[in-house]
């Protein structure tokens, strides 16, 4: 049927009656690994992706332009909530045809780093488009979304995504965030910002490094900022804020899960976190995930012991060539070299502001020691 317009009026009218509806869509499951930079996104999508039936890890930037949009009410929420069915069902049904497969050997996210290679590659050979939506419902593939800025929308991923969504927060403490987000911050937004692929918010006293979506407030800060430190312990602050004030009784996930992760908690003991994942996805427990496990070092007897990545050490999080006694000894090290970032060492307002933070963070982690599901 083709619609004729005699004026602006009638389009007007028209498009009011108009609403974007994904009718028909898969039901294939859909975890985010969700985290902010240094949170240890790049331990856990590794192990999530070495899960039965768990496609390749592949980030959502899609995803995350178009939540910034619908923060500045720029779409409605019903476009919002159907672009996110449409995206999850077009992601796993390229994936399922090989397209858009990363063959970059040293991406995290390239299918040669993962344990099922043999089988995305074989993918890139096989006939695909009219069989593709049969095996989908057939194999059952679950997505697997690596995404950082996505909890401000966890409501709305839920509706959207009702009992297939399992959405996974990681957090890590500030004290080890601190020099990856400096080095960040630095390199990126200040010396490359074209580089920034995340979109910012401007208003007449300036523009964020991020959108705020975790401040109470909106906060704009200068760029130009001498004082590194006290940006990125500031931006660090608002962060863990939002994560202290969350109300858990206001989630709802709509028949989905929220899984809170800590770093601290999970590398040592990630027995319950795991569980609690395969249990929602209806998997076992295999060998590619004990080996990925492995590979990933979890558990571990001491914190510092885990994979010996470049990128992971010019970070600084820790020393591996060094050989440590304990936990203590690794972090007394990890806070002396950190030391150094500060011009008055253990007496810096901006370090103490980072202890305190810290001392926060470890008290505030101790509520997932019985609850870790939401």
């Amino acid at each position: 049927m083709i619609f004729k317009f005699t004026n602006e009026l009638s389009l007007k009218e028209a498009k009011e009656k108009r609403v974007i509806k994904k009718k028909n869509t898969f039901n294939n499951k859909v975890v985010f690994v969700n985290g902010f930079s240094a949170s240890g996104k790049t331990m856990v999508a590794p192990i999530i992706s070495s899960m039965q039936n768990v496609e390749s890890l592949i980030y959502p930037y899609e995803i995350e332009w178009i939540s910034s949009i619908y923060y500045c009410d720029g779409i409605e929420k019903n476009f919002y909530l159907e672009f996110l069915k449409q995206y999850a069902d077009h992601t796993v049904y390229n994936q399922m045809m090989g397209r858009n497969s990363n063959l970059r050997p040293s991406d995290i996210s390239s299918i040669l780093q993962s344990r099922k290679k043999f089988l995305y590659l074989m993918r890139l050979f096989k006939k695909g488009d009219n069989l593709i939506p049969n095996k989908i419902i057939k194999d059952n593939p679950i997505i697997n979304y690596t995404s950082s800025h996505l909890l401000f929308f966890i409501n709305d991923i839920g509706e959207a995504f009702k009992k297939r969504v399992l959405f996974i927060e990681t957090v890590r403490s500030p004290l080890y965030m601190f020099r990856q987000i400096k080095i960040l911050f630095k390199e990126v937004y200040m010396q490359r910002p074209e580089k920034v692929f995340t979109f910012q918010a401007h208003n007449q006293f300036g523009k964020s490094f991020f959108f705020d979506f975790f401040s109470k407030d909106d906060v704009f800060q200068d760029i130009s900022l001498n004082n590194l430190n006290e940006l990125v312990i500031s931006y660090l602050e608002r962060i863990f804020e939002f994560y202290f004030n969350l109300n858990f009784s206001k989630i709802d996930m709509a028949g989905g899960k929220l899984i809170f992760l800590p770093f601290e908690k999970f590398v040592l003991h990630p027995d319950k976190w795991i569980k609690s994942i395969l249990n929602f996805l209806e998997i076992d427990h295999d060998k590619n995930l004990s080996n990925e496990l492995k590979k990933q070092k979890v558990p571990r007897k001491f914190l510092h012991e885990g994979l010996s990545r470049s990128v992971y050490e010019r970070y600084g999080n820790f020393n591996y060539k060094k050989k440590f006694i304990s936990s203590n000894d690794a972090e007394e090290d990890y806070k002396q070299n950190l030391l150094k970032e500060f011009s008055l060492g253990k007496e810096d307002p901006n370090y103490k502001r980072l202890e305190d933070l810290t001392k926060q963070y470890l008290k505030w982690i101790n509520m997932f020691n019985d609850k870790i599901e939401y």
